[in-house]
């Protein structure tokens, strides 16, 4: 993952990532990674884009199988999930 240089300065509502892997799996894998870390710093980001992000690559494999399926945690199991690192 590379952060890529949009502008100039900090002062930018947003900054764009790229994310390369060998599968798509993996990236996707490494995007919900940080769309974690995004809606644990601003809560709720993630409602507003939720469809986009999850539906965006349903179906587009060789087999018409792939996709992302999402749920709601609480809070213990959040944590749970995330593990001791996360």
């Amino acid at each position: 993952m590379f952060f890529c240089e949009v502008g100039t300065g900090r002062q930018r509502d947003f900054e764009k990532l790229a994310i390369f892997g060998a599968t798509p799996r993996a990236r996707r894998g490494a995007e919900l990674k940080v769309l974690s870390a995004v809606e644990t710093k601003v809560p709720g980001y993630l409602d507003g884009i939720r469809d986009a992000v999850v539906n965006r690559d349903k179906g587009k494999d060789t087999t018409g199988t792939w996709g992302t399926d999402t749920m709601i945690f609480r809070d213990d199991e959040l944590s749970y999930a995330l593990g001791k690192q996360g």
